[in-house]
């Protein structure tokens, strides 16, 4: 399994079909804690059945509501590390 950098909607987009279709994805993500009030969501870490990526929120210019629909799926089942984040 290829882990993929997404910097782009285009990319985000492709890689959001790609995973529409799976049973299940592991979801893990990183934030900033340091001199900020609320965390800020630095990276988002997914894995599907048959590919798996590292999505950048903060690229210049992408739009993530691609990925927010995959997490509004209910055919999806998402499984989290750590949660609570």
């Amino acid at each position: 399994m290829n882990l993929e950098t997404i910097t782009t909607t285009a990319a985000l987009e492709e890689f959001c079909q790609a995973i529409s279709k799976d049973a299940f994805i592991t979801v893990d993500t990183e934030f900033m804690r340091e001199s900020t009030y609320w965390p800020k969501l630095c990276l988002i870490q997914v894995a599907g059945e048959h590919t798996s990526a590292l999505i950048d929120p903060l690229a210049k210019g992408i739009d993530m509501i691609p990925f927010w629909h995959i997490l509004d799926n209910p055919k999806i089942l998402k499984i989290f590390h750590a949660a609570r984040q």
